[in-house]
């Protein structure tokens, strides 16, 4: 049975099979039509729930309105890492506004949450930023603040959230091969110790308890993955007991073995006790990441031929848009059982993506540096092809020959060698000791000054056309051609841009600024809209004032629970309002009926006291 095998079988006698129902076809014949299809229609389906056309971009105003959140940042590294040219201009702009804005509150971007940090480092990569040179006034490091140095008394520990944080900011430090500074609260080997002593009894990882979760097992080896060559050994106390000693490697392969055994017969896996195509795509990641074809090697094609690819495919929608789930998640309850839902369209996007990047030859999916030249890719491609060759009673001088010219391949860089692990146990089994290891990173450019830019005549125009009455309609358009004056070379004329363009970025600073006081207004004097007095009139007709004081557009900036609860207080205290003036009308009357009647009585009884009294006279 496959579930036992813990080594590839040659690609060429290995049948993956592919969605659509068909026969096992060898690995080779995939051609990508699905892969393609399946990126093109998610990219389609989230066009259409933003309200941008066929056309337009993906990052339109109404997306860029989640810029800096979970469903806003992993579409556009999506769409970065396939090559996509969207709007990647225009959400640098808003992300880098935003950063800037949440950095003026205490703990910047979140107390807990360091992922924050990450997620929104690699969509800035993605987009051609720089994470180290973040905000309006590129004076924010993501990668210092969210990562190495990321503790304050405690609070704002990598790991505060679990093992996510450490996941994650491993992958956001390796995004680049950013360096790590001597005195840094974390060291990159910090990092990969919180993660490996996490591991659990069955292999795998979880965020909580005391079996392995597939999503999770899959994201700690994405992590792990640039390390997997790495001879260093590591020293700890695993949770399960016992002081563990073993390479990354070993955890590593202890893991996939987890993912193998937990694969369904569909391709696709359980994660809480639910079928769901989030799981599907981390392994995918995981699997690309180590350079494993999920079309061909045997530990991940099911019983039933299924591959993972397959699994994923299972909960593709005809709208394009990808399931959670095929049935009611309790630990996922947003998302509807037959409905696309955003977070599944967003990492089925990414593991398309990382499909695509594996099968074109470039780097693993958040491996932002620059391509590797066709020179690298050659040696590392003969080394493959040398250590291939090997066996364990090749002669000894062979044998390190060809560990010499692994070796010759820069440190950063060995981690493409995707058998470097035969090689190890091979000269292990000769006696060869592993050579020093020895890896040059980044050293950082948070001080690098980006180059000037060019202001061009396009840039002029699009800040003539402003309106005269903005909105925040046009807040990406105005950040976006503002940031780009603050560093452009000087041209005649370029002082009357700085002028319009900073007045225009404070004018929809202001109305966002009212937009958020009317929000807050609502929710603290207002909500939940069932204890709506009299005294309250006031308040509440100002607050209608200012709400539709607002453009049409800035208006549909508030939740509809928020706008209809404010109108209805307004009907509400207008009723009571009502009320009490015709109870007191009605009150006045009756008070003015009874004068009347009194003072008629009174004039009858004066006028028969007249009469009798004339009688009596006479």
């Amino acid at each position: 049975m496959k579930k036992r095998y813990m080594c590839c079988l040659p690609a060429f006698i290995i049948a993956a099979a592919v969605w659509a129902g068909a026969a096992a076809v060898p690995a080779s014949a995939f051609d990508g039509t699905d892969l393609n299809s399946a990126i093109a229609g998610i990219i389609e389906w989230k066009k259409s729930e933003v309200g941008s056309d066929a056309e337009g971009f993906l990052i339109n105003d109404k997306f860029l309105e989640q810029a800096g959140t979970t469903p806003g940042d992993w579409y556009p590294v999506g769409l970065g890492r396939l090559g996509i040219a969207d709007n990647q201009e225009g959400y640098l702009a808003v992300i880098n506004d935003n950063v800037t804005k949440r950095y003026s509150f205490p703990y910047a971007l979140d107390k807990a949450k360091a992922t924050e940090w990450h997620r929104i480092t690699l969509s800035v990569l993605a987009c051609g930023g720089n994470p180290r040179k973040a905000g309006n006034n590129g004076d924010i490091d993501l990668i210092a603040d969210g990562t190495y140095n990321r503790a304050e008394n405690g609070e704002g520990i990598l790991g505060r959230q679990g093992i996510n944080g450490f996941i994650w900011g491993l992958i956001a430090l390796d995004s680049m091969g950013y360096e790590v500074p001597d005195g840094a609260y974390y060291t990159r080997d910090d990092i990969i110790l919180n993660i490996l002593n996490r591991r659990l009894g069955d292999g795998g990882w979880a965020l909580t308890g005391e079996t392995s979760d597939p999503d999770m097992t899959a994201m700690a080896i994405q992590s792990l993955a640039p390390y997997y060559n790495s001879e260093k050994v590591y020293s700890f106390n695993a949770p399960h007991g016992g002081e563990t000693v073993e390479k990354v490697r070993d955890a590593v392969d202890g893991g996939l073995n987890f993912l193998s055994l937990a694969q369904l017969g569909d391709g696709d896996f359980k994660s809480w006790g639910t079928e769901n195509s989030e799981s599907c795509a981390q392994t995918i990641i995981a699997l690309c990441s180590l350079g494993i074809d999920i079309f061909s090697d045997e530990r991940f094609i099911s019983e039933s031929g299924k591959t993972v690819f397959d699994g994923l495919m299972k909960y593709r929608n005809a709208d394009g848009g990808f399931l959670h789930s095929g049935t009611y998640d309790s630990e996922n309850p947003s998302a509807e059982p037959g409905k696309s839902n955003t977070m599944a369209g967003e990492q089925a996007l990414l593991a398309l993506a990382a499909i695509s990047r594996f099968k074109d030859g470039q780097r693993r999916l958040y491996d932002f540096r620059p391509e590797q030249s066709a020179e690298l890719k050659e040696k590392t491609a003969a080394a493959e092809s040398r250590i291939e060759s090997l066996t364990y009673s090749s002669p000894r001088a062979r044998i390190e020959e060809v560990y010499g010219f692994y070796l010759s391949i820069d440190g950063a860089e060995r981690s493409y060698v995707k058998n470097y692990y035969k090689l190890s146990k091979i000269l292990a089994a000769a006696g060869i000791p592993y050579a020093e290891e020895k890896t040059e990173y980044n050293s950082g450019d948070a001080g690098v000054i980006t180059p000037l830019e060019e202001f061009t005549e396009a840039d002029r125009s699009a800040a003539d056309a402003l309106p005269e009455k903005l909105t925040t309609a046009n807040r990406a358009e105005v950040l976006r051609l503002w940031r780009k004056l603050q560093n452009c070379f000087d041209f005649d004329g370029k002082e009357s841009y700085v002028i319009k363009l900073d007045k225009a970025k404070n004018e929809i600073e202001a109305i966002m600024r009212e937009i958020d006081d009317i929000k807050a207004e609502i929710k603290e004097k207002l909500y939940p809209f069932d204890k709506i007095n009299l005294s309250l009139r006031g308040e509440v007709h100002r607050l209608c004032d200012r709400f539709f004081a607002l453009s049409e557009y800035d208006r549909s900036q508030f939740e509809q629970s928020d706008i209809e609860g404010l109108l209805k207080c307004r009907t509400q205290i207008d009723n009571l309002y009502l009320a009490v003036w015709i109870s007191s009308g009605c009150g006045v009357a009756a008070a003015a009926a009874v004068v009347f009647i009194i003072i008629n009585i009174k004039r009858r009884k004066k006028k028969k006291a007249l009469k009798y009294m004339a009688e009596s006279d006479e």
